[in-house]
């Protein structure tokens, strides 16, 4: 798992996965924008880095 957006993916899908198995929706929406928020960052960081 050498790909930080592999492991950043990854990481999300475990803990929605968590919130769907405890009937939190609430954070499954939460965690969706989290997600979203911070791969856009990170693609941004990198294409600016280029």
């Amino acid at each position: 798992m050498d790909d930080p957006m592999t492991a950043l993916h990854e990481h999300y899908v475990r803990s929605v996965n968590a919130a769907v198995a405890e009937d939190r929706m609430d954070l499954v929406q939460e965690l969706y924008e989290d997600y979203l928020e911070e791969a856009l960052r990170r693609l941004l960081a990198t294409t600016a880095a280029a």
